[in-house]
């Protein structure tokens, strides 16, 4: 638990440290309006980043229990397979993508070389598909801890190249280059680093097949589903903010999220390390513990939450004034209410990872996605009126959606085992 709530640590204090870091050096070089239209074009090839349909991590799952019981040849097998999907799928993505983009009209978007921008963009993104299968080398021989370091400073490398090309170009395309040969780079450091791990788990196609590529793809639709939901829910919003309100708008919103969101991360680093331990009680049919542990997790949960959320208030007005060097204002009700959203994703962690550790999630997995659907939804529809506060109140409408069924389907499985 120590070793992966470090590299879990590590991974988050990338993630809030890039992001505090990027807002004041981008708008060093650009003006809100520019630093808008940057956000929406990274936002738009984020999407790739599924295009695996979930086999990395279905077919980690498969290779550690084949590990396991000692039969090394077979989880050799399914990586190839997991390899060979990757591949195809990632070259398919890139065609339909390079295909959009020849024949969407040039003032399609204002920014400037938006087209090769998201090329170069949708490469880095394809790249680090690579990247994650290296990473499933390492968990699925008990290097969790390490893998996660691997692919966590795959992005901080990723966006120090971006930086790179902003101080060195101040163009968009400039970034993306910078980004994509950073990328390239680390993705082929990550590929040898992941063959000293293991002398049976090697890079190739030659043990492919389709058996164990569709025997994987069924639990790899439902990480897919979460994985999807994630994107709906993060950039989709920020799509539509820049679609509705604008690229300044985009800025403001992203940097308000950035902070509120700092609750939720705090809150991970509770409920991640949790599931390992709430996996073997399970497995240990220890269902006292079980159900003591997720109570006191889910208390600590809502503290976090309920404190954070205050903390985070407190402190907003200096951060942004630091920050963003005056340039985004302190707007208490706006910032109170990005909070709210923030309390309320907080609170669903803690019953999401009891559900996700005894594989109960398919039913959680179906409605977050609807729910994140409904919110998107509610958000144009209110955007014209409520405007930017509009777009948080369905955000939080989405959220609590996904807690009432987080939390209700925990509360029937418990009742299920007291039953029982």
């Amino acid at each position: 638990m120590a070793s992966g709530a470090g590299a879990y640590g590590y991974a988050q204090a990338v993630s809030i440290g890039t992001q505090l870091v990027s807002l004041p050096l981008f708008l060093h070089y650009w003006d809100m309006a520019t630093y808008g239209y940057w956000l929406a074009l990274t936002a738009l090839p984020f999407y790739l980043s599924m295009a695996d349909a979930g086999i990395s991590h279905a077919a980690c799952n498969r290779m550690i229990g084949l590990i396991t019981q000692g039969q090394k040849a077979r989880a050799a097998e399914v990586f190839h397979s997991a390899v060979a999907f990757v591949a195809a799928v990632s070259l398919l993505a890139l065609l339909a993508v390079g295909s959009t983009l020849v024949l969407l009209p040039a003032g399609t978007l204002q920014a400037p070389g938006w087209k090769a921008v998201l090329m170069l963009l949708s490469l880095s993104v394809v790249l680090s598909l690579f990247c994650s299968l290296a990473e499933v080398i390492y968990k699925a021989t008990g290097g969790y801890a390490a893998g996660t370091y691997l692919v966590t400073t795959g992005r901080l490398v990723d966006w120090t190249g971006g930086l790179v090309g902003l101080a060195l170009t101040q163009s968009f395309i400039g970034v993306a280059a910078a980004m994509l040969l950073a990328r390239l780079g680390y993705t082929l450091l990550s590929l040898w680093l992941s063959q000293r791990r293991t002398d049976f788990l090697r890079w190739g196609l030659r043990h492919a097949n389709a058996a164990d590529i569709r025997q994987t793809a069924a639990p790899g639709m439902l990480f897919l589903s979460l994985s999807l939901t994630n994107a709906l829910s993060l950039q989709g919003f920020t799509l539509l903010v820049a679609a509705t309100l604008g690229p300044a708008a985009t800025a403001v919103f992203n940097t308000y999220r950035t902070i509120a969101r700092v609750v939720v991360q705090v809150t991970n680093a509770l409920s991640n390390p949790l599931w390992p331990e709430l996996t073997a009680l399970k497995g240990q049919r220890d269902d006292a513990a079980f159900w003591r542990l997720y109570r006191r997790a889910k208390r600590l949960g809502l503290l976090i939450a309920v404190a954070g959320a205050a903390l985070v208030y407190a402190a907003s007005p200096h951060l942004l004034a630091v920050w963003t060097h005056g340039q985004i204002p302190f707007a208490a009700s706006g910032m109170a209410l990005f909070l709210l959203y923030a309390a309320v994703c907080s609170a669903t962690q803690v019953p999401r990872v009891v559900l996700m550790s005894i594989n109960r999630h398919a039913g959680l997995a179906a409605q977050s996605l609807a729910a994140a659907v409904v919110s998107l939804v509610v958000a144009w529809l209110v955007w014209r009126g409520a405007g930017m506060a509009g777009v948080v109140g369905a955000m939080v409408l989405g959220e609590a959606l996904v807690w009432l069924t987080a939390t209700r389907a925990v509360h029937r499985l418990h009742a299920t085992k007291g039953a029982a």
